[in-house]
């Protein structure tokens, strides 16, 4: 499914918004950061513990949901056409 260039807007049906990408890149990278960060806290589970206790597998783990929650908002967010202002 590809995302609208341009979307009908309000009443009127011959209005039409362009959608950008810029919000899509925000939500998207917003998302994958807060996903990698929060694997990371409970990979490392408390304060006397430090990074050198995270496995590989916790590391891969943080890294595909940071993928994933990248790939996701990018998808989602740029296909929800922007408002008409």
């Amino acid at each position: 499914m590809s995302a609208p260039v341009t979307t009908p807007q309000g009443t009127d049906p011959g209005r039409t918004v362009r959608t950008t990408a810029t919000k899509a890149w925000v939500a998207a990278l917003y998302s994958a950061v807060l996903a990698f960060l929060s694997s990371l806290l409970t990979a490392v589970g408390g304060a006397e513990t430090g990074f050198g206790s995270v496995t590989d597998g916790q590391w891969l783990t943080a890294a595909v949901s940071a993928l994933v929650a990248f790939g996701g908002a990018a998808g989602l967010t740029y296909y929800v056409p922007n408002a008409h202002r």
